[in-house]
């Protein structure tokens, strides 16, 4: 690149050491020194001819004259990065006043301090030349660029004193500087210095273009910056041109319990943005900026009340910042030690206030939007329409629940390009323009669900519609969830049938209409027999897939209307709401019916290789009748039923008014029974059991009566069935065991010396967990022999559990107990089980000697009974024996004993005493006795 002559660089020296004319750069120096530039470029450079310098003859204006300079400078000299920097009026911090080359710079202020040595080291040289000074200690790095950086620095001076310098940059690595480069330097530093010389000669002029750059670097430092960061920068700006103890920017805030200001930044950096200082106004003299916001500014010097962290201050100064519709939204605060210049504290503001009222605003609305972004993509969708329906957005949730993208459905309208109404939906908007209902819609992939809409309008100020806000859930997971809940409620989750719950409303429903068409319905209660068997023999998974499997073939057999319920267990219900209006006939369809269920349900039921065999019993009532309620309806059905069980299982039985009486009767007896052993109401009788062959006594028979205060004496056979039902056999039971010991024992002290004690012991007490502790209590507080004292079992106790059956009899057998099968040949007897028990005797039940000798049958059941027993080395005694036909029968078939009416009836304990002495032999006198 061309460079200027010595003779040129030597003129403009002489130039500068003329007098000139304020702001006026030498006339030749625009001609000849120029010209000569010129022409050395055009000499030197074979590029073309060089481009005209922009100069102007008479500057009025100090930057004008700095900006001319650089220009110049510029143009002579190979570099094109050129600045000017500046003393500010502490004399603390240099600023940079003109700058050709990154905009960044002009504005840019740096402290004395971070290049005090660089500035001293300037104040001695005139010049300095530093090659890479970003390995230079004298160079703050926030003085450099990032690329690495040769300067060239020459000392502006004024009336003697350095008030700052010429800056000239380029990349390193490049040639060295020429020497010519530092006096032409030089000279351009010498000019700018004389300038501010004949600048401060005019007054004020000084004072005002060092305003002006302060300005100017305030503007220059917030024109970049938005939200947090420009308020960052102000704080900083301010508190460091206008010496401020500190600087605040707040937000007002109104709350239900006052106004408040809210902190947004402060210059001393307490405010760090993790979470938001506030203070109230109420007292404050931040309130005085709200009270008086019609003035620029606001300046109080006495009684400051101020935040807490901000105590101490002299002086207070605030202003108001606005919206765009002058509404104050908060302030800016400044406080003092000593007051700034007026004029250049209210130049300041005036530039800084609307700028920064203007970004609290937009930062308000910034939050109002995140806030509303974060409003509108909720869980519901949302959909924004024009007041044509077109669409306008939709939100994220949407596009979830229809499946259709925000790109696919705007610009769309609703209801005629998506989600028409359906033909059975017309939605009736409201005075307000407002509907809301459900609505069928569909999705992407054409499904079907249900929806709530709530369509809201918008209206502006004249309450024109501008927009309509539609609203929608999916309702899809709720209905799901209320058909489950109803599905638990109404049905039962094993089958699926419907459950009790489900089945009286139903009842009640079918009675209703049947007594208003006067047509004749049926209610069948059908339990399973022998259900519980397999249920714990072969457990619960077999007894869950098993009522499955009876609920299929029942739900084959139904009829259009009937329905078909489980109430639990091994109970289902079948509702049959017309039948005939003939009583008779709707019996007759009934009855056929129940018939048609118990052989369907007898059929057996393959499980896992094995034949599962059921039957039911079924119990029938009819409806309506006179004085019948439907909740009457299940009560009778379940009546009817257990008198089918009681009838021998796998049966019908038609509900009766007898029936009731039966059902009533065995609900008084079962809640007077729980207070009959506290009552003492039970007592023993003992039925005598003698030998067959020659009729000796050989024992007794404990057996349970019930004589309750003030009525007759209840049958075993009626209180004994209920008794076993529930819990309360095991208690009585327990009693009967004791009181028949205790009795035995006190015979024996009297002198009735009865060879055995039988006593009866039921499934539930045999098979309790403390059965076996309980026997050797009983024996051990009463003294009864063990050898005399024989257990009567029947076959149920062994069903189900034959291992603990054949374990407590073993143990048992080990004191001397002896135990016998009673009614032998009633149950489902396996003799497989029979030769492993611990067994001494057989009985063979009364319903097989009653009919003895005209039943041949029976005979012949006991003729095998006998011939059996005798081969697995067992006793045999016969029950119920009442005539002497009978008796020698037995003798024939060799039985060993019997008992029954034709010796004699069960007795009390004191007529048994008398009963014993007359059949006992009497005991020959001890030795040495009279």
């Amino acid at each position: 690149m061309s460079l200027l002559s010595g003779y040129a660089i030597s003129r403009l020296l002489d130039s500068v050491c003329n007098d000139a004319p304020a702001f006026a750069l030498p006339t030749y120096l625009s001609s000849d020194a120029l010209g000569v530039a010129s022409s050395t470029l055009n000499a030197k450079s074979k590029e073309g001819p060089s481009a005209e310098l922009p100069l102007t003859d008479h500057p009025d204006e100090i930057g004008e004259y700095f900006h001319q300079l650089c220009l110049l400078a510029q143009q002579i000299l190979p570099y094109p990065s050129i600045s000017i920097w500046l003393h500010d009026a502490s004399k603390q911090h240099i600023v940079c006043s003109h700058a050709l080359g990154p905009k960044t710079r002009l504005g840019r202020i740096h402290a004395l301090s971070e290049i005090r040595q660089l500035w001293d080291d300037l104040s001695a040289g005139e010049i300095l030349n530093i090659v890479n000074a970003q390995q230079d200690p004298r160079c703050s790095l926030r003085f450099l660029d990032e690329e690495p950086t040769d300067l060239l620095l020459a000392a502006i001076r004024s009336h003697g004193q350095q008030v700052g310098a010429l800056v000239c940059r380029r990349p390193s690595q490049f040639e060295p500087w020429p020497e010519h480069c530092h006096a032409i330097l030089r000279t351009f530093s010498l000019m700018a210095g004389r300038g501010l010389e004949n600048l401060d000669s005019e007054g004020g002029k000084l004072l005002a273009y060092q305003r002006q750059q302060q300005l100017e670097r305030i503007h220059h430092a917030l024109s970049a910056k938005t939200g947090r960061p420009f308020f960052d920068e102000l704080v900083t700006q301010l508190r460091l041109v206008l010496q401020a103890q500190q600087v605040w920017v707040c937000e007002a805030e109104q709350t239900p319990a006052g106004a408040f200001a809210r902190m947004i930044s402060e210059s001393d950096g307490l405010n760090d943005g993790s979470s938001s200082y506030r203070y109230a106004l109420r007292n404050a003299a931040c309130r005085h900026v709200y009270e008086t916001a019609e003035q620029p500014y606001l300046v109080l010097s006495e009684a400051l009340t101020l935040p807490s962290r901000y105590c101490g201050a002299a002086h207070y100064c605030g202003v108001a910042l606005r919206d765009n519709k002058r509404k104050v939204i908060g302030h800016l605060a400044m406080t003092f030690e000593r007051l700034p210049d007026e004029s250049l504290l209210q130049s300041i503001l005036n530039l800084v206030c609307q700028r920064a009222g203007s970004e609290l605003e937009r930062q308000q609305a910034e939050a109002q939007l995140r806030l509303s972004a974060v409003a509108f993509e909720t869980n519901e969708g949302l959909i924004i329409t024009d007041p044509e329906l077109v669409i306008l957005r939709v939100n994220h949730a949407f596009s979830q629940i229809t499946g259709l993208s925000a790109r696919e459905v705007v610009g769309k309208r609703l209801g005629e390009e998506l989600w028409p109404w359906p033909t059975d939906v017309t939605p009736q908007f409201d005075d307000a323009g407002r509907w809301e209902g459900e609505v069928n819609r569909w999705r992407r992939e054409g499904v079907v669900y249900p929806q709530w809409e709530t369509w809201t309008p918008v209206r502006d100020e004249e309450q024109q519609i501008t927009h309509y806000v539609i609203c929608f859930e999916d309702l899809s997971e709720r209905q799901a969830s209320a058909r489950q809940i109803q599905s638990l409620a109404y049905f039962d989750d094993l089958t699926g049938l419907p459950n009790r719950r489900m089945l009286l409303e139903q009842v009640e429903r079918a009675f209703i209409a049947a007594r208003e068409s006067e047509w004749i319905g049926a209610l069948l209660f059908i339990d399973l027999d022998h259900f519980k068997t397999i249920n714990d023999s072969l457990g619960h998974a077999a007894g869950d897939w098993l009522l499955q499997q009876v609920a299929l073939r029942l739900q084959a057999e139904l009829g259009q209307g009937d329905v078909l319920a489980r109430l639990g267990g091994d109970e289902f219900v079948l509702l049959l709401p017309i039948l005939s209006e003939s009583p008779p006939l709707a019996e007759m369809q009934a009855s056929g019916l129940g018939e048609r269920l118990i052989e369907v349900l007898s059929m057996p039921y393959q499980y896992q290789g094995l034949d599962l065999h059921i039957a039911a019993s079924i119990g029938v009532t009819l409806f309506p009748s006179r004085d019948q309620q439907p909740e009457d309806l299940l009560k009778q059905a379940d009546t009817a039923m257990y008198q089918a069980k009681a009838a021998g299982r796998r049966t019908i039985k038609l509900f009766d008014a007898g029936m009731q009486r039966q059902a009533d009767r065995r609900l008084l007896i079962h809640n007077q029974l729980r207070h009959a052993l506290g009552n003492n109401e039970l007592l023993l009788h003992y039925q005598p059991q003698h030998m067959v062959d020659s009729g000796e006594l050989i024992g007794v028979e404990a057996l349970l009566r019930w004589h309750p205060p003030g009525h007759s004496m209840i049958s075993p056979a009626e209180f004994i069935p209920i008794a076993e039902e529930t819990d309360l056999i095991i208690d009585i039971g327990q009693w009967v065991l004791l009181e028949a010991c205790h009795q035995f024992v006190r015979w024996e002290e009297e002198g009735v010396r009865l060879p055995q004690l039988s006593v009866n012991v039921s499934a539930k007490q045999f098979h309790h967990q403390r059965f076996v502790e309980h026997i050797h209590e009983v024996l051990s507080a009463t003294g009864m022999e063990p050898s005399a004292l024989n257990l009567e079992i029947t076959e149920s106790v062994v069903l189900g559990n034959t291992e603990d059956a054949i374990h407590k009899m073993s143990e048992l057998k080990q004191l001397g107990i002896n135990f016998s099968i009673d009614d032998f040949g009633t149950g489902y007897s396996s003799l497989g089980y029979l030769k492993r028990l611990p067994v001494d005797e057989l009985k063979i039940d009364r319903s097989f000697i009653q009919d003895i000798p005209h039943d041949v049958s029976n005979m012949a059941i006991v003729e095998a009974v006998m011939a059996m027993a005798r081969h697995l080395g067992f006793n045999v005694t016969a029950e119920g024996v009442e005539t002497r036909q009978q008796l020698e029968f037995l003798r024939k078939q060799n039985c060993s004993f019997y008992q029954g009416f034709l010796a004699s009836k069960p007795l009390s304990a004191e007529h048994m005493q008398r009963y014993a002495l007359r059949y006992l032999p009497a005991e020959l006198p001890h030795e040495g006795t009279l």
